[in-house]
């Protein structure tokens, strides 16, 4: 996901211009412009956060809609079929659109963060800057918090790990009680049942599989007999589905759904899009008394829009 897309950067330079007014020695160190953040591609960098995998997927962030409290998305798909000449017959030959629509709630986040003026020259003589740290905070919440949405859903809107739509199949066992070969084979086929789904139509066929920790764990240190020598079950996966990224993250696992989930799926903006009408915005810094401040953040969010089911296939229980 990109930076423009996750936050609203000109909001961050309203605040730190109000904390200069406000006397606050501040710099754009330790907010969204922090180590954790690259301006590359741009995209949140996994190193700092590795368990926030959702927001590392590929999957493009949309900030349509603003204010709307519901956001609806509309796709068209052609039907019908050429006749044979000279059939007169009324219901052949006939070529329309049908539209597909899908409506998602939208749900508004907000914080707020205060401090004394006490509190910030006594942080000044550990070299740390209150104002800044509050905002660094306010944002790695932010970020765990679209991470989760994105996996879980959120008040109702199903997220990409628990949707109601796509097929699911259950896994020969647990990643630790199967054999190497066993275990290739269930998260092997999961990927190749699902470029089966969808006749490998390019922007649907997957080209990432999310999979519990545990699960991640277990496959880079499996192995299986090869031919050409000895290899984990991941790295003959990674060998064997090169176009496919793997990666494992802690939201997937039972104890946050109904049972252990692997996910193969497609993140192409034709397959699915994270919705974000508003993304991160922070306020100015307000002095509320004579020596206390006052800063708010917010953003709107309606979670992940899938466009197409089958772009996403569950294997559940391994």
């Amino acid at each position: 996901m990109k930076i423009g897309q996750l936050y609203n950067i000109p909001s961050f330079q309203r605040f730190m211009d109000s904390g200069k007014k406000r006397g606050f020695a501040d710099s754009y160190a330790g907010t969204v412009l922090s180590r954790w953040l690259t301006a590359i591609d741009p995209t949140i960098l996994e190193a700092k956060y590795p368990e926030l995998t959702f927001l590392n997927s590929g999957i493009q962030a949309d900030n349509t809609g603003g204010y709307a409290k519901r956001i609806q998305t509309l796709r068209v798909r052609e039907q019908g079929s050429f006749r044979t000449a000279g059939d007169s017959s009324s219901e052949k030959g006939k070529i329309s659109l049908a539209a597909e629509d899908s409506t998602l709630k939208v749900i508004s986040r907000e914080a707020e963060s205060e401090w004394s003026e006490d509190e910030v020259r006594e942080a000044e003589l550990q070299n740390i800057n209150l104002p800044s740290r509050y905002v660094t905070n306010h944002n790695r919440i932010y970020q765990r918090e679209v991470d989760e949405i994105g996996y879980l859903g959120i008040e109702g809107n199903d997220g990409l790990a628990n949707h109601s739509e796509p097929n699911s199949a259950s896994s020969s066992g647990t990643a630790g009680s199967l054999d190497g070969d066993v275990l290739y084979n269930d998260i092997a086929g999961l990927i190749t049942d699902q470029w089966n789904d969808v006749n490998n139509t390019a922007e649907y066929m997957a080209n990432r599989v999310d999979m519990p920790i545990r699960v991640y764990n277990v496959a880079s240190a499996t192995f299986l007999d090869t031919r050409g020598g000895v290899r984990t079950v991941l790295s003959a996966l990674q060998l064997n589905f090169p176009n496919v990224t793997f990666q494992g993250s802690f939201r997937l696992d039972a104890d946050l759904l109904q049972a252990s989930t692997t996910i193969a799926y497609n993140n192409s903006p034709e397959a699915m899009k994270m919705r974000l009408p508003v993304p991160l915005t922070v306020g100015e810094i307000v002095r509320i008394t004579s020596f206390k401040y006052h800063v708010e953040s917010h953003y709107r969010i309606a979670g992940l829009d899938l466009f197409e089911p089958r772009a996403v296939r569950y294997l559940t229980g391994l």
